[in-house]
């Protein structure tokens, strides 16, 4: 039952991992026609380019090292592990090659190893998931959209958008995207899940961080917290560094973000 319960404990998050990934491009056209009417309103023509950049913007055929640091606060338990993190040309996940780990020993199976292997599970190729990837993907169908403005992070303009689902799905959530101006891609994703995946949890909170390299959007950081019942809070952090593209793929491997 324990097991269980930390494995749905992070479903949401595997869930979110693809919400970008799972977009399909649409143009200006489609955009307009999902949105709630049709004036146009501020911020819609970086939506539309964020809605372009869809799918295609994530970063493929790459390897990273994933560094992780888990926690059950009220228990007072805590572990750290850093494994090589591969995601190939269709976006499936594969983590091998565990570099380090420390703590305790339940944090590490039960939090830290379950959460690699759900989110290695959710990017399988498989063709039954398709319809629930669409079904939390960040566009017009399932979100809607308010332009809140434009913010400067590290000499780059960035307009930040609150998001509010159209239906109370597991895997959707309230909060905040943040578009690159130049490119229209992701840089930061963070909200509340609007429906707990079990009984068992109270609230989902998540900040998902992406950078910028070579036009794609490459996952730098994901920090989480869950509120459950039985355990008090639970928390995830992880960190993307290092990160190396397949030799197949013509990259320059410089930041721009």
């Amino acid at each position: 039952m324990r097991r269980l319960l930390i494995t749905v404990l992070f479903l949401s998050f595997t869930l979110s991992a693809n919400v970008s990934e799972a977009g399909v491009p649409v143009g200006a056209s489609s955009l307009m026609a999902g949105a709630d009417n049709d004036k146009e309103k501020p911020g819609d023509q970086i939506l539309a380019k964020y809605m372009a950049a869809s799918g295609r913007g994530m970063a493929r055929g790459f390897s990273s090292v994933a560094r992780f640091v888990g926690r059950l606060p009220k228990m007072k338990k805590s572990a750290s592990l850093a494994a090589k993190r591969h995601i190939d040309a269709g976006g499936a996940v594969e983590y091998s090659d565990v570099l380090v780990r420390s703590g305790d020993t339940t944090v590490q199976k039960d939090v830290i190893a379950r959460f690699m292997n759900g989110e290695v599970e959710s990017t399988m190729p498989d063709l039954s998931k398709e319809k629930d990837r669409k079904a939390v993907a960040i566009t017009p169908v399932n979100y809607k959209f308010k332009y809140k403005g434009l913010q400067e992070i590290a000499g780059r303009q960035v307009h930040v958008y609150e998001v509010n689902p159209r239906k109370k799905r597991v895997g959707l959530f309230k909060g905040e995207i943040w578009i690159d101006s130049d490119t229209g891609l992701t840089v930061r994703e963070a909200g509340r899940f609007v429906k707990s995946p079990s009984i068992f949890l109270k609230k989902v909170d998540f900040e998902r961080e992406y950078a910028i390299v070579d036009g794609v959007s490459v996952p730098k950081s994901l920090s989480s917290q869950i509120q459950t019942r039985f355990w008090g809070m639970a928390e995830l952090e992880i960190e993307y560094t290092d990160v190396t593209w397949d030799p197949e793929l013509h990259f320059a491997g410089s930041s721009a973000f």
